[in-house]
């Protein structure tokens, strides 16, 4: 799909996966749980309870369903923070570096 293909919202060097997973966030050692609910090659979008701040530094692990594949793990930056009337707050994550 080209760039002039794309949706207004979606003009982006990398265009974002529709996730759903759980993952887990750690920060300063205290672990959250969340829902990952989009991926794209440069961040994605968390939602979670998980009381976090703009620059906060996490690591973000998801684990694979299927047998034999390894879990994504990542280093990631808070950039965005969308608190939701239903309690958990929607959360932005850079992606600054993948595990391996």
């Amino acid at each position: 799909m080209s760039p002039i293909d794309r949706s207004y919202e979606e003009k982006r060097d990398y265009i974002r996966m529709q996730v759903n997973s759980a993952i887990t966030i750690t920060h300063n050692s205290n672990t959250y749980a969340g829902t990952c609910i989009d991926l794209s090659g440069t961040g994605m979008m968390i939602a979670t309870d998980a009381a976090l701040s703009i620059d906060d530094e996490c690591e973000v692990s998801i684990e694979q369903n299927e047998e034999g594949r390894r879990p994504f793990n990542a280093l990631v930056k808070v950039s965005r923070i969308i608190a939701k009337d239903d309690g958990l707050t929607t959360i932005g994550f850079s992606i600054t570096e993948v595990l391996t």
